[in-house]
């Protein structure tokens, strides 16, 4: 169609929301308020009562209705509707006198048109009320987040389709005080409700509701376990095997914590391998000789030793978890981890290391310190030229660690003379070993063999050939192979070698899948996945976040659901 050869009123006539039941008047343009005004009437002739639903076309009277439309361009879009009101033919009908409803333009006692509303519900949806509120001014509309969130609380959820495969898992209102349930249909991967708690008690009301469910998705959880037996029963529990290969990866970790020695070996050989030239092993420092700060960890962990063996001697003579807990005044995980180690579990170092601003001028540093340049002030100042924005204290730490991890030589006595400062000091590497923990030997285990280069291979084959660690390593591939193959037939074998394993990680790993034996059986024999569950959380914790974790259980199920629709 070309606009170009159409008259404005008929141009007018066809951006009205609805051409067909509206007849435009007469239309006038504001430059000053920015306004674009429009006077339209409606064309209906007859109209229907809202109670009995009779028709009539007994015009009554006539009034004006003032709503709000889509702005065009720069100007706000004002409608004076004209509408009727009409006389209910019906005797038996209470109401005698209604006013004519458009539907497809406006609902009852609106002041905006349906299209607007829908435009800002969307808004509201997708950006929340603050969000909202700014981009509302920013394009004219200048509504308030109140009125972004009455609208979204005016919305309907949807009506509950019972779904064959459910998805749960728990989500947090505040982590570690409150947390609620999501439930996914995992044929669609949408979500369809949020219940307020994570206990067995909603989740198994909520399943006797909706009986029909055939299979149900899970973690480990106990409770998500009882919940669903109690309330859909006939149902089969699968759990997930990414969680499944998670809680592998915490047994195979605590099961080397407890031989940081055989850890220590393995890092060592690797390190000498690359060429790496380590310190000699010395006799122990005294106490005389040590700085405060190696007393101090001295100390702290002789406290540890002894903690330790006060729970294994006390578990000895029979008292409970709880007991020893509150009788040492530790937590009771404390205690957990110290019985679920036979040897003293030693101090783990961490692999998480954050980036820093200095990280791009480490090797101009270390260049300079290595051409005799060790004046902190003047290395900043130079780092400072080449945009280095942090502050003198970042670098100051850095070049302290220079000298405290490579000692300066000190001169002769006579050539003190001679030479500048305190003389020549040794060249600095740029160090990036990370130390080998427990953590990243368990996460090296769980990689796929294709995935590893040939350095981690090389240090895979280095933890494998430690007799203490050997074991725990077989099983860990044991259990990775029958549950990325999804081999059920090899389950209960690998069961009957975990439990009479020396690993005592593996003994109460083997005996929790025994106890959960179904659902870990289901869980490597159906292509059912908790992953399309662990996405629509996260999306759940990115609604929450945007809104200051402020929202509560009815605007955070309106934002997730109804943005899937």
């Amino acid at each position: 169609m070309d606009f170009a050869c159409i008259p404005i009123m008929d141009l007018l006539q066809h951006l009205l929301p609805d051409p067909s039941a509206l007849a435009l008047k007469h239309w006038e343009l504001d430059t000053g308020t920015h306004q674009f005004v429009v006077t339209v009437e409606s064309t209906q002739v007859i109209a229907h009562c809202p109670l009995c639903q009779a028709p009539t076309g007994r015009v009554h009277s006539r009034y004006q209705r003032i709503l709000r439309d889509l702005p065009l361009v720069q100007f706000s879009l004002i409608l004076l509707l004209e509408v009727c009101k009409f006389f209910c033919l019906n005797d038996a009908c209470q109401r005698r006198i209604f006013t004519e409803r458009l539907p497809s333009l406006v609902a009852p006692w609106a002041r905006r048109t349906t299209r607007y509303t829908e435009h800002l519900i969307a808004m509201g949806l997708e950006l929340g009320g603050s969000a909202a509120a700014r981009l509302s001014h920013k394009l004219g509309y200048g509504y308030s987040r109140n009125t972004f969130l009455r609208l979204l609380s005016s919305l309907p959820l949807p009506d509950i389709v019972t779904p064959k495969i459910l998805g749960v898992d728990d989500f947090a209102f505040r982590k570690g005080h409150h947390y609620g349930t999501i439930l996914v249909d995992l044929e669609t991967n949408h979500p369809i409700a949020l219940l307020p708690d994570r206990t067995a008690e909603t989740l198994a009301t909520w399943l006797e509701d909706h009986p029909g469910i055939e299979i149900l998705s899970r973690d480990r959880s106990k409770t998500y376990k009882r919940g669903m037996t109690q309330g859909a029963p006939d149902a089969v529990q699968v759990a997930d095997r990414f969680h499944l290969l998670h809680n592998l990866e915490e047994t195979l970790e605590k099961a080397f914590k407890g031989n940081t020695k055989a850890l220590k070996q393995v890092e060592r050989e690797q390190l000498q391998a690359d060429g790496v030239i380590l310190p000699q092993p010395s006799e122990p420092q005294t106490s005389a000789s040590q700085s405060p700060r190696q007393i101090k960890k001295a100390q702290k962990r002789a406290e540890r030793l002894e903690r330790y063996e006060q729970v294994h001697a006390l578990r000895k003579q029979g008292h409970k978890i709880k007991d020893i807990a509150h009788h040492l005044g530790m937590g009771k995980r404390t205690v957990y981890t110290y019985l679920s180690h036979s040897t003293f579990p030693e101090w783990q170092p961490s692999i998480r290391q954050r980036g820093s601003g200095l990280d791009p001028y480490k090797p101009y540093l270390i260049d300079q310190w290595n051409q005799g340049r060790q004046q902190t002030k003047q290395l900043f100042e130079e780092i400072q030229q080449h945009g280095y924005p942090g502050s003198y204290a970042t670098v100051a730490r850095y070049t302290q660690q220079l000298r405290g991890t490579q000692p300066q030589l000190l001169p002769a006595p006579e050539s003190l003379n001679d030479l500048p400062g305190r003389g020549p000091a040794p060249k600095v590497k740029s160090d990036n070993h990370k130390p080998l923990s427990a953590r990243r030997a368990a996460w090296l285990v769980l990689q796929r063999p294709e995935t590893l280069n040939n350095k981690q291979k090389t240090l895979l084959e280095r933890l494998t050939q430690q007799s203490d660690l050997s074991e725990a390593i077989s099983l860990t591939q044991g259990f990775i192979k029958l549950v990325r193959e999804q081999l059920p037939q090899n389950l209960d074998s690998w069961l009957e070698e975990a439990k009479n394993t020396t690993v005592k990680a593996f003994q109460s790993f083997a005996k929790g899948l025994e106890e959960d034996y179904d659902a870990v059986r289901a869980g490597v024999t159906l292509d059912v996945s908790n992953g399309p569950v662990e996405g629509q959380n996260n999306r759940l914790k990115m609604l929450k976040r945007q809104m200051f974790g402020r929202a509560g259980l009815d605007l955070l199920a309106k934002r997730l659901i109804l943005t899937n629709e």
